[in-house]
């Protein structure tokens, strides 16, 4: 496998504006003079925004780089880049051989336009010969598993047909370097699971993966993984160390919002506590309490807590009715109780038995016999099960096992 670099940023900077660009001489006239005045040290103008600055990285075939950082922070400008749909306003990207993006499956598709068509049409999107896709037409549709359906109009395909299809296409462009951005989102769990192995056996073929995912259990497989902050490189380094700094400063920001004194009435916040101390990690298995804060306008007579869990991997929610992977509800725990004013309720866990990766949770108070809840927080805690450090595996669930070998009597040898 050549040590030669197939991805470079060099000082990359790209900048972005918040709004359209005039789109008539006479607005451009008419915008000079304040632009002018309104200039900035910076070079931008009043709308721009630097959404990279100074980025720098290599990666050579079979590496993988994972991309993490909040909303905004550039993770799309580093694919747009390498897949030359904008380029750096300063510094310079190198990209050595065929890129493949996964960044929008069946971006390109015409919905008038037959699932062989489409073939031919994106194929050619991806740099693939005509000659090049007539030889692995059939495999193409074996492995979207259309079949008959390959003439009907893809308008008419149910969307994971249309997601096999694109992905499909994109398996078999053979790519040097491929970007990956979260979008396996569709489709049954065993289209997803065989996306997953094609881009690992794709990775030890020699392909380059830049990847983009907020699935933190996803990146722990990366080579590196980029930690990007409104256009800044903040850390770029082994995946846990990055993770874990990613993590604690989401954990500060949420920390620094969670003042009950701002909110009125509703849920200010929801706590996770191991052994009394509030936390953002936990291992898979490790005790665990969520505390729900509280203010209330009106009593609540038997009140109903619920906590809906829903893991970030895209897979749980097409298994699951609403996305939740598990759900706590304090049932009729309370039902001779009246809350009122402010407070917290907690629930305690002796074994938080969950899959690693990231959870959202949802939080609700009701009253007994209520239809409506009288105070709700969709985004209330994220949070991140971790897999136990002795783990030798790779799943999402580790299940508590204990291996033994029963002793038998030699076979006779013959």
């Amino acid at each position: 496998m050549s040590t030669q670099p197939s991805v470079q940023f060099q000082s990359v900077w790209k900048r972005l504006t918040r709004r359209a660009q005039v789109s008539t001489f006479a607005e451009l006239l008419y915008t000079i003079p304040k632009r002018i005045l309104q200039g900035r040290q910076d070079g931008l103008s009043e709308h721009d925004f630097w959404a990279l600055q100074n980025l720098n990285f290599q990666l050579i075939p079979g590496e993988t780089l994972g991309i993490i950082g909040p909303n905004g922070a550039g993770k799309s400008s580093v694919l747009k880049l390498l897949f030359r749909i904008f380029r750096p306003d300063r510094g310079q990207v190198i990209v050595n051989g065929r890129v493949t993006g996964l960044i929008e499956l069946g971006a390109g598709f015409h919905p008038m336009l037959s699932g062989r068509e489409n073939v031919f049409i994106n194929g050619s999107i991806l740099g693939m010969k005509q000659k090049e896709i007539r030889q692995k037409y059939a495999s193409i549709i074996e492995f979207a598993e259309l079949g008959e359906f390959a003439d009907m109009p893809v308008k008419n395909y149910s969307s994971g047909m249309y997601a096999r299809l694109a992905f499909a296409i994109a398996a078999h462009a053979e790519p040097d370097v491929l970007l990956v951005d979260e979008v396996l989102a569709v489709g049954d769990a065993s289209f997803q699971a065989r996306c997953y192995d094609w881009i690992e056996r794709t990775r030890k073929k020699g392909c380059t993966i830049v990847m983009v995912s907020h699935q933190m259990h996803v990146l722990e497989s990366a080579s590196r993984v980029l930690y990007l902050n409104e256009g800044n490189p903040i850390m770029l380094d082994a995946p846990r160390p990055v993770i874990d700094r990613y993590m604690s400063d989401q954990a500060k920001l949420m920390t620094s919002g969670d003042n009950a004194d701002d909110l009125a009435v509703g849920i200010s916040r929801v706590q996770l506590l191991n052994n009394d101390n509030p936390t953002h990690e936990l291992r898979a298995g490790d005790t665990a309490t969520f505390r729900v804060h509280y203010r209330l306008a009106e009593p609540v007579v038997g009140p109903v807590v619920t906590l809906e869990l829903m893991h970030n991997d895209p897979r749980f929610p097409i298994q699951t009715p609403g996305g939740q992977l598990a759900q706590l509800s304090s049932g009729a725990s309370f039902r001779d109780q009246t809350i009122r004013g402010s407070g917290h309720v907690d629930v305690d866990l002796k074994s938080l038995q969950l899959p690693v990766g990231m959870y959202n949770v949802r939080a609700a108070v009701k009253g007994s016999g209520d239809f409506a809840a009288a105070i709700r927080r969709d985004d209330a805690l994220r949070f991140e099960i971790l897999r136990p450090p002795e783990s030798e595996f790779s799943s999402l669930i580790e299940l508590p096992q204990s291996w033994r070998v029963v002793h038998q009597s030699e076979v006779p040898q013959p």
